[in-house]
């Protein structure tokens, strides 16, 4: 037993994670069951792994919402372990209830709906869950007979602005917001509603919105690719349902609702059903343009925050767009001709390899989309597969290359291997970028 007076009686472990255990529990002092939340033995005396656990804690004490699992107590137990308290829930999470049968469109959105009142009170008490997912929403039996949806776990949750060390791999990549993608150190709670509305895409069509083979492309296609449209894998998603869902995944905050009650109430007007003109598009489609795009992993033995300062510099010299992903992901779009963006790009790829010694690099070219859109998925996909593709020879140029690529700098460059594993060598005739 533990707690003040042993008021807690301990039962089955029925959770287990990385820094902590779920037990059920007696509430000996109301007759109730609860859940008790421990940090690990082995990290009790880890001050990073105590302060998150106290920080959840502390946040979980401010919120007061029937969509949010409810704050008991906390304390420490007689091997100075920190738990915390919380009620009971007979249930099931959402990522088990999606296992078991697809949703209909009116329960998707009922879902949506109460998880967006429970973000709001976490919002309103200063809190950005950063880790909206279906294994954190659990839906238990309600009064109405309709599931109660509750938001769990903010193990991850934040107040206010997040420290610089924190910019690592927090949060589900799959539901992740552009911001959170790219790391930012400024995490807004319109971040929560991006990842909302990737999980009432994937309800409404069992499909997620982004994927990819590794995490790398994930995160790529999340922070760079235009938002893909709810009819493209729904073929007859009513009209108002691809303005909501659309708007709640604008890859640019601003456009998103303004809030999760706002959000919340969009979804309660919508008819899943009705027939409504399409959205209105905001006027004509612009061009697609072709862009070449570099793609870089940083290595592990440097600082990487001295690499990755000195890929954005090098990338800036040579007129690209850098863009930083979580952990050391890095990307650079290059626009303007065909002929001498992929010149720059390359150039580029070869001062980098010189000045962050042990980065890898690949370097693709295709049909962009109207600007300000983001990239086209294809591209993400051809770039990242390139770049993670397996070592054809241990003395292999670093700078990769996709088919394309390839044959618009094949005149002045030196390129090596097979189609579907080209490298690049180095500039022919000592162009600069070829000097130690």
């Amino acid at each position: 037993m533990i707690g003040t007076g042993k008021r807690f009686e301990l039962g089955e472990r029925v959770g287990l994670g990385a820094t902590a255990e779920v037990r059920r529990a007696l509430d000996t002092e109301r007759g109730v069951p609860v859940a008790i939340k421990r940090l690990h033995e082995h990290l009790s005396a880890d001050p990073i792994s105590r302060d998150q656990f106290e920080r959840e804690t502390r946040l979980s004490g401010r919120i007061e919402s029937d969509h949010v699992v409810r704050y008991v107590t906390h304390g420490l137990d007689e091997d100075d372990r920190p738990y915390l308290v919380l009620e009971w829930l007979e249930g099931e999470d959402l990522a088990r209830r999606m296992r078991a049968g697809p949703l209909s469109p009116g329960e998707s959105l009922e879902i949506v709906r109460q998880a967006a009142l429970g973000l709001q009170a976490l919002h309103d008490a200063g809190i950005v869950h950063r880790d909206v997912k279906p294994g954190n929403l659990f839906l238990v039996p309600g009064t109405d007979g309709r599931p109660l949806v509750k938001l769990i776990d903010l193990g991850v949750a934040h107040e206010g602005v997040m420290r610089k060390n924190e910019a690592v791999a927090l949060g589900t990549p799959f539901y992740m917001s552009p911001e959170q993608a790219r790391g930012d150190a400024s995490i807004t709670p319109r971040s929560d509603l991006f990842s909302l509305g990737v999980l009432l895409f994937e309800l409404l069509t069992g499909k997620k919105p982004f994927t990819g083979e590794g995490a790398f492309g994930v995160l790529a296609k999340i922070a760079l690719q235009t938002t893909p449209r709810l009819r493209d894998a729904w073929e007859g998603a009513p009209p108002a349902l691809e303005a909501l869902v659309r708007r709640a995944m604008a890859r640019d905050p601003a456009g998103r609702f303004a809030s999760a009650r706002e959000m919340a109430e969009a979804i309660a007007a919508v008819d899943s059903m009705a027939q409504s003109p399409a959205p209105a598009e905001d006027g004509e489609a612009s061009p697609a343009q072709a862009v070449c795009v570099l793609f870089g992993r940083l290595p592990l033995s440097s600082d990487v925050g001295r690499s990755r300062a000195v890929f954005h510099r090098l990338a800036t010299e040579h007129g690209g767009k850098a863009y930083s992903l979580l952990g050391r992901s890095v990307v650079v779009v290059f626009e303007g001709d065909e002929a001498e963006m992929a010149m720059r790009a390359a150039t580029a790829g070869l001062v980098m390899v010189r000045q962050i010694p042990g980065v890898r690099l690949s370097i693709a070219m295709g049909e962009g989309l109207a600007p300000g859109e983001g990239l086209a998925q294809e591209l993400i996909e051809r770039g990242t597969r390139t770049l993670d593709r397996p070592r054809t020879d241990p003395g292999e140029p670093p700078v990769r290359v996709d088919e394309r690529t390839a044959h618009v700098l094949e005149t002045q460059f030196a390129i090596e291997g097979a189609p579907g594993s080209l490298s690049l060598r180095g500039a022919r005739g000592g162009h600069p970028s070829d000097r130690p």
